[in-house]
């Protein structure tokens, strides 16, 4: 295969599947949260995983907010996204072991930027339109038990929260100290 076709279908092939793990990380984090079914992006979210996940659901138990088809399903897709690119770029046979803790270190890395992005996007879209909407709402559902617990130690200050700063810095430095060396040491297995 030319290398032009080969770095297109490896293009292609992550971008699909990492669009896919965001929806099914998205849906895991506002389950967890108890987001609010009825915000249209909520039914957005649960029409566009439901075909795949339904299936799953019959044979994979719900505890409480937690759903383990869902779960099962992520951790599934990631390991198959490597298979697939390690496929496409011609890697020989990949060690199990290595996908999965890569798998489940890249799980963690996605969430803790997904909750970065949505901390920052949060505080933006408080700035340029602070009225209640959809996106608004689900974002704050997502965010307040990280900020609320930040808020305990450090209230507003002059009329400004201050709690994204701290919970940025933790969320990164959970990147540097826990996904960052769990990457490393399965790189080192494969």
């Amino acid at each position: 295969m030319p290398s032009f076709l080969q770095t297109a279908l490896a293009f292609l092939s992550q971008t699909l599947f990492t669009l896919w793990i965001a929806l099914l990380l998205l849906r895991i984090c506002l389950q967890l949260t108890g987001a609010n079914a009825r915000n249209p992006l909520t039914q957005l979210l649960i029409q566009l995983t439901r075909p795949i996940l339904k299936p799953m659901q019959k044979f994979l138990p719900t505890y409480g907010r937690a759903d383990l088809a869902l779960l099962v399903l992520c951790l599934v897709s990631e390991m198959l996204k490597m298979f697939v690119y390690g496929w496409i770029k011609g890697a020989g046979l990949l060690d199990p072991l290595a996908v999965f803790l890569y798998s489940m270190a890249e799980l963690l890395q996605f969430t803790l930027h997904l909750y970065s992005m949505a901390i920052v996007v949060q505080a933006i879209l408080t700035w340029i339109n602070p009225r209640p909407n959809p996106l608004n709402d689900l974002l704050y559902t997502l965010t307040a038990p990280l900020l609320n617990l930040a808020r305990r130690f450090i209230p507003p200050i002059g009329g400004f929260d201050l709690s994204p700063i701290p919970v940025l810095i933790v969320l990164q430095l959970l990147m540097l100290l826990v996904t960052v060396p769990i990457l490393g040491f399965a790189t080192q297995m494969m």
